[in-house]
């Protein structure tokens, strides 16, 4: 059993961070944007629920993001597929905005929270308390500012990168997406 990555696959640590960080986002995002969307119609009282589901996501997963991001950066990187070198570049970058969009959020929003004087409460079961002892203004705007730009990188850069994945399922067929289903190499190209 392959746990870790080596330079020919990923491991099986690689793959479940990956795969249950996409699922973190897809339901950050979703909570994230109902919530906006209840505020717009109902005002802030409408939005309260779905921003608290929110932050008990976020809160709930922190470690995981954390973890996707330290296992990047961290273990060995399979070999890049065989394609033009500034598909590679363009995939390296994208990779690496979205983990920066990630690390934006994880940092950012327990300072939304925090910096308005709250704790964040998770899930209603416990409470992670503010280290800041009331308000804070210009966290909390530094803060929100950095929310929306974490999340506008999420944004563009996590469609490039699905499109490149089904790239590699539907036209190359090189092998590229099977490796984040299960440790496998890449699929060496017939001499």
């Amino acid at each position: 059993m392959t746990l870790i990555n080596t330079q020919d696959r990923y491991g099986w640590l690689t793959i479940a961070l990956h795969w249950i960080a996409a699922a973190g986002v897809i339901a950050m995002f979703a909570s994230g944007l109902a919530a906006d969307a209840a505020r717009e119609q109902g005002g802030r009282e409408a939005a309260a629920p779905l921003m608290a589901l929110h932050v008990s996501i976020g809160a709930s997963l922190f470690a995981i993001f954390a973890a996707r991001i330290v296992a990047h950066y961290t273990q060995a990187r399979p070999i890049k597929p065989e394609q033009p070198r500034w598909l590679n570049i363009l995939a390296s970058a994208v990779q690496h905005l979205l983990l920066l969009g990630i690390l934006i959020q994880i940092l950012s929003g327990p300072l939304v929270v925090w910096s308005g004087g709250r704790a964040i409460q998770v899930f209603e079961l416990f409470s992670l308390p503010s280290p800041f002892a009331e308000r804070s203004e210009a966290v909390h705007e530094f803060a929100e500012t950095a929310h929306v730009v974490g999340r506008a990188l999420i944004f563009f850069m996590l469609p490039i990168h699905v499109l490149g994945a089904f790239k590699h399922l539907i036209l190359d067929r090189d092998g590229v997406f099977s490796r984040i289903l299960s440790p496998r190499p890449l699929n060496k190209p017939s001499s």
